[in-house]
């Protein structure tokens, strides 16, 4: 756990959801952030992501938007089938994104 500067408790929660999903939310995780890792600091990663992945991306974001209430996300969707970029950002995310994929 830790703390963001209003003191409240960061902390992922899985068990939010639900329990039947989070094996295939993981599994979908790392496959969106494996390899597509193309900047990351402590508050912000950037992936980019092949452009027919746009259904798997805005699945994991509303699966993340419910354990993980502290980060924020956008996303990039470029003209002419060019590649999605997920920008995720919020305290320690990058710990929390490399933990996903291990």
């Amino acid at each position: 756990m830790e703390n963001n500067l209003t003191g409240d408790v960061i902390v992922c929660d899985l068990s939010a959801i639900p329990a039947d999903q989070r094996e295939a939310h993981v599994a979908l995780g790392k496959s969106l952030l494996t390899n597509g890792i193309i900047d990351e600091r402590d508050d912000e990663v950037r992936v980019e992501v092949e452009a027919d992945r746009f259904g798997d991306v805005t699945r994991f974001i509303g699966n993340e938007r419910l354990c993980c209430r502290h980060l924020s996300f956008a996303l990039d969707v470029p003209a002419r089938g060019a590649n999605l970029v997920l920008r995720v950002s919020g305290p320690g995310v990058r710990d929390e994104l490399q933990a996903l994929i291990r």
